[in-house]
């Protein structure tokens, strides 16, 4: 059994271990005890006390006096007086002041997705890693994308691979990377109080040193003691063997990116494990690629791909600002699958303490390409449309907890080979004071391929609560069909 400290892959460690973050107030108690609401109450006062103590108290208060501290004074007063001294509510403690936020200098996230990170490695490297064919596939997903915090992954898997000498194994590799600001902590500040938590993290899980386990058991993931690494601005590398096969995981800190390799696997023939050498080189070789790729111009790089096609201007110009996205998800499996998704919101201008509502929602774009081996687009286009008639026709779908209503499908032309629009209406019968949520779905043949375009949320309405002219935001479906059918016909357009 060769040496275990190879990192171990998701099931045998928390991927970004979350701690308290930095300022978070430790609960009422810790904030009770420095505002003066909480602890035991006061003695009881002494009574009479003769001259001494009225010398004393007279000096005392003279000194306070002369530093400008009367209030102070007076609080001595009240504790030796007989006056009871009422008890400490919520409207008599003194509350904390918040002081303002300090705004930081924001750091540019480039863009980022899932797509990027797999094409940073170039294919006949990867093949040898983990090789493509029945058992295996690869997914990219980007599950964040705004202009402060984004997080994307890629990953392959091959379940019944040849690594080698007629060997047969399970291979797998897989990549994520983040970064993230706030108000008060830029990305770069972040990335780097974060990879120090999690490097502590990751070294009170050792349990192997010298080949051999400390923690007196014989069951278990075993995880190795870090390695310093000199890729990026900041790296380590942990090696461990667990349920799922000996790994190897490489962190990285570039600028204000945090990066995440891990690469291993276990064998169905032969040695139960890969070497730790040879999983720990290709990590190695896999982190140095992705922390290039990370290291580009955030103005240099560009979205590629479907999700690119739309930019925030046309959805603005549809819709209304402010647009934040896309996030995109894809599957090159035997399915090819992509998805994009953007926030959509309009600002409200408002003062401090107004309470103010704003019109907005979720824009969706769903690629399906169904290939020539069966599947058959235009089976799976007729079916959708015939699923939705159905729904129509029997009321809606759904029970006590959630159901959902369904317009009439209107058929669209002008658009693919064929398309038509759905209106659907989601709500909670036994809670009808959550409302009720809208959607307008536009389904589109093309090809080999079929697309859906959702938009749900609300098209009107929004602004100072209580001012005059106020509408609470709803959803209009005509305006909400013709933005999605505008937007629709651009990308359809110019997909390739």
């Amino acid at each position: 059994m060769p040496t275990p400290y190879p990192p171990s892959n998701e099931p045998v460690h928390p991927q970004w271990p979350q701690g308290r973050p930095p300022g978070q107030h430790r609960g009422p108690g810790a904030q009770g005890r420095q505002t003066g609401g909480y602890g035991p109450p006061p003695s009881p006062p002494r009574r009479g006390g003769g001259k001494g103590l009225l010398i004393g108290l007279v000096v005392v208060l003279g000194v306070l006096m002369v530093g400008g501290l009367a209030t102070g004074g007076w609080l001595l007063l009240r504790a030796f007086s007989d006056e009871p001294r009422p008890a400490a509510t919520s409207a008599t403690r003194r509350k904390p002041v918040a002081s303002a936020t300090p705004t930081v200098a924001a750091v540019k996230l480039r863009a980022l997705t899932g797509d990027q990170l797999c094409a940073a490695i170039p294919d006949a490297y990867r093949k040898t890693l983990v090789t493509d064919g029945k058992y295996g596939g690869n997914d990219a997903s980007t599950s964040v994308a705004t202009e402060t915090e984004k997080h994307a992954a890629c990953s392959w898997t091959n379940n019944k691979m040849d690594v080698g000498s007629g060997v047969l194994g399970h291979r797998s590799l897989k990549i994520t990377v983040k970064a993230r600001s706030s108000r008060s902590q830029n990305a770069l500040d972040y990335a780097k109080d974060q990879f120090d938590r999690d490097k502590k993290s990751y070294e009170r899980r050792v349990n192997v040193r010298d080949g051999k386990r400390i923690d007196g058991r014989t069951t278990g993931s075993a995880f190795g003691p870090l390695k310093e690494l000199t890729v990026g601005d900041a790296s380590y590398s942990q090696s461990s063997i667990g349920l799922s096969g000996l790994f190897a995981t490489v962190y990285v800190r570039q600028g204000p990116w945090l990066i995440e390799i891990s690469y291993g696997g276990s064998n169905r023939t032969g040695d139960k494990y890969p070497t730790g050498d040879s999983v720990r080189e290709a990590t190695g070789k896999v982190a140095e690629l992705i922390t290039a790729e990370m290291a580009k111009d955030a103005a240099a790089v560009k979205l590629s791909g479907p999700c690119a096609i739309l930019t925030t201007s046309d959805i603005r110009s549809a819709f209304f600002p402010t647009v934040e996205g896309p996030s995109v998800g894809g599957n090159s499996g035997r399915i090819q699958q992509t998805s994009c998704t953007w926030k959509i919101s309009e600002v409200v201008e408002h003062g401090p303490g107004q309470k103010f509502t704003a019109r907005g929602g979720t824009l969706r774009i769903h690629l399906t390409n169904w290939g020539k081996d069966g599947f058959g687009s235009k089976f799976q286009f007729d079916r959708a449309a015939k699923k939705f008639d159905r729904y129509n026709a029997k009321g809606g779908v759904g029970d006590a907890g959630i159901h959902t209503d369904y317009k009439v499908r209107q058929n669209i032309s002008g658009l693919g080979e064929k398309a038509f629009a759905v209106v659907s209406s989601t709500y909670r019968p036994n809670r009808p004071e959550e409302g009720t949520t809208h959607e307008v779905l536009v389904e589109v043949l093309l090809g080999d391929r079929t697309l859906e375009f959702t938009y749900r949320g609300t098209t009107t309405g929004g602004g100072i609560v209580g001012s005059p002219g106020y509408l609470a935001p709803a959803f209009e479906s005509s305006v909400a069909q013709s933005a999605v059918v505008r937007l629709a016909k651009a990308f359809v357009s110019d997909l390739k």
